[in-house]
């Protein structure tokens, strides 16, 4: 049965040149209960952004979903199966498994209740499968995340436990929805309470890396990609040696630099955390500013750029605090590596607050924001609309074809002159946008640029792409380019191949290696073979002039440059490919 519901808003609050107007009426708010999970999705790719809400008492409950109509309103859907489970559903996870172009959904649970696994048919109704590994019988889920470790194209999936035997599980795609589970290695056998996951890869070998997030004062845990189907753990870092009950992780780039930092929320009585992201493998934590020195209730958290001026800001939950109610975080970036904290309408918002997550919904470029919460196990959900203003702003979605279709596990960097300054922003495609939260919506604030410089999708399995022509203040969709050849020919001499680097990471030489193919002329005109660093800047070039057909190796020497990502790209008359590099010294 559909119900059509209005949202009507209340009066909005000034927020250091950011307002947001809390929506009072409407099935979204008035619906409630004991709500963990916070998924913004386009489930029936109609271009506007859907809300999937779940609900995880001891006794189970059924999760909510809401249709977004397109003009403000949105339809609560009661007959589907995904809102019919009946279950204590914690997190969530949307991604396309089958590649057929429609996200399908895995729900964990806790109390020994089997987590639930749904394909999305395309008609927007929902099959449950049963019966399979990934179902998980007798588990006590946190969370989960799709991430394609194995760059086969198909997204895998990792679970998050803290209860029962507090094993994690890591279950592979085998095509047709058939996933096997690994039984072996330390990322699935460790005993911990662990509470969230990301995939991240964190040394820029081209491997997603799984990093954990542990309560009961247990390190939080890594575990490096090996790129043969196991991975090994990582103890000899600060990012998984704090020891706090942590609940919450993010890997932004809040500081524009091009690589990902990483933010987590703390209970217990401890401070939230941010570690800076130094480009050479290490991190540096901040110990200043209120951003990492308040917490022990926090929760959920996720980031965006609420005010649209090219600066990622931070939304905390708050909940579980002694019996009492407490309002939640947010704080505003100041574009100097330096937070404002806001006190408004979206903080002081009482009861207990789970997961959170941003969404575009109304699609007038500006986040607004949902928030699940929980107090009594019977109280309201919360939605706030932002109020928007004049800076510009990109929204990005990306549609896989060598990678996994969802394009989770990608990264998306885009430049534009904001202020009179050239520089780069960074998104990854996530699973998980902390913990119970997601949105596979890429949003970049353009403040007053007039135009975007141009786009680089380093896309899941490998390919780079890069493009000039993206609108400001657009809804874009990027599909994935993989050129392989020239020509009409699919004959192996015919075929032009730019190849990953290796070793990679590397210090202080790696080898490129490419092929240039045969079409009929005995040599290509402007053939170069340059590197960039992480902001699109010439660092070298290692070939420019003419060669004949034929497989060449190069060898690039980065003694005089630092530690980072780095890209080379291949141009000819007819051809352009690039590759990322990391250089670890």
């Amino acid at each position: 049965m559909f119900c059509r519901v209005i949202l009507f808003l209340s009066i909005a609050l000034i927020i250091n040149s950011q307002s947001f107007t809390r929506v009072e009426v409407g099935a979204p708010v008035e619906d409630g209960g004991d709500s963990r999970a916070v998924n913004w999705v386009d489930y029936d790719n109609d271009g506007d952004l859907d809300l999937f809400i779940t609900n995880g008492p001891s006794g189970g409950q059924n999760n909510f979903f809401y249709i977004n109509n397109g003009d403000g309103t949105f339809t609560k859907v009661t007959d589907i199966a995904i809102v019919n489970d009946n279950s204590p559903s914690d997190g969530s996870t949307w991604g396309d498994i089958n590649n057929d172009g429609f996200f399908d959904l895995y729900v964990v649970n806790w109390y020994g209740v089997a987590n639930r696994f749904y394909i999305n048919n395309g008609d927007r109704t929902f099959d449950e499968v049963t019966g399979k590994a990934i179902n998980a019988s007798n588990s006590y889920s946190e969370t989960a995340s799709w991430g394609d470790f194995d760059n086969d194209g198909l997204l895998d999936l990792y679970v998050a436990n803290s209860g029962g035997n507090r094993r994690n599980m890591l279950f592979q795609n085998d095509d047709d929805i058939q996933f096997t589970r690994i039984t072996t290695g330390s990322h699935v056998t460790d005993g911990n309470y662990t509470r969230d996951v990301d995939w991240i890869d964190i040394n820029g070998d081209g491997l997603l890396d799984i990093y954990v997030v542990n309560e009961s004062s247990q390190n939080n845990a890594l575990y490096l990609n090996k790129g043969d189907g196991t991975f090994e753990k990582v103890t000899d870092m600060n990012i998984v040696q704090d020891g706090k009950t942590s609940w919450s992780s993010n890997w932004i780039d809040f500081n524009n630099d091009g690589y990902f930092d990483l933010f987590l929320t703390n209970r217990d009585g401890s401070s939230n955390s941010l570690y800076k992201n130094n480009g050479d493998g290490t991190f540096t934590q901040i110990t200043e500013g209120e951003i990492v020195t308040e917490g022990g209730y926090s929760s959920g958290s996720d980031w965006g750029d609420v005010n649209n001026d090219g600066f990622i800001d931070l939304y905390v939950g708050n909940a579980f605090a002694n019996g009492q109610e407490i309002d939640n975080y947010f704080y505003l970036n100041n574009g100097d590596g330096s937070f404002t904290k806001i006190t408004s309408n979206v903080t002081e918002v009482g009861g207990w607050t789970y997961g959170v997550s941003f969404g575009d919904f109304n699609r007038d470029g500006y986040l607004d924001l949902a928030l699940a919460k929980c107090f009594g196990a019977n109280e309201n959900n919360a939605l706030f609309l932002n109020d928007g203003g004049n800076n510009n702003w990109v929204i990005i979605n990306l549609e896989g074809v060598k990678s996994n279709r969802s394009g989770i596990g990608s990264v998306i960097r885009v430049k534009a002159n904001i202020n009179g300054n050239d520089f780069w922003q960074a998104r990854r495609v996530e699973g998980q946008n902390g913990y119970c939260g997601q949105n596979l919506e890429a949003h970049f604030g353009l403040g007053d640029a007039a135009s975007i410089d141009s786009v680089i999708v380093e896309w899941s399995g490998g390919e780079v792409q890069i493009l000039t022509d993206v609108e400001i203040n657009s809804v874009t969709l990027i599909e994935e380019e993989v050129t392989t050849s020239v020509g009409q020919s699919d004959n192996l001499e015919q075929a032009f191949e730019l190849y990953q680097n290796y070793p990679n990471p590397f210090n202080p030489s790696t080898n490129i290696k490419f092929t240039i193919p045969n079409v009929g002329n005995d040599r290509f005109s402007s053939l170069r073979l340059v590197v960039y660093d992480v902001l699109g800047r010439e660092i070298e070039t290692l070939v420019n002039g003419t060669k004949m057909p034929g497989t060449y190796e190069i060898t690039f020497d980065a003694s005089r440059v630092a530690s980072g990502i780095y890209y080379y790209q291949l141009t000819t008359d007819n051809f352009v490919q690039t590759k990322k590099m990391m250089v670890v010294k």
